[in-house]
């Protein structure tokens, strides 16, 4: 049975657009500008799935948030 446009929950929405959007490699790509702590923190929630390692976003957001002192980043577990 299918729910009806108005009930579905929004964590499902949410889940399928998170889906959607990575599965296309630009979503990934280091941004031409680094990021503000704001943006940073957006973007390594939206990319919790993604190791900075393999996403250049993320990796970019990392940077961005040690640069500014609100991560220490680990070097025995890399993200």
């Amino acid at each position: 049975m299918l729910l009806p446009r108005t009930e579905v929950p929004i964590m499902h929405t949410l889940a399928m657009h998170h889906t959607l959007a990575l599965s296309g490699q630009e979503a990934h790509a280091a941004p031409e500008t680094p990021f503000d702590i704001d943006r940073a923190h957006a973007v390594t929630q939206f990319h919790i799935a993604c190791r900075a390692t393999k996403c250049p976003r993320k990796a970019a957001a990392l940077r961005a948030l040690e640069n500014a002192g609100r991560l220490v980043l680990s070097t025995t577990h890399p993200r």
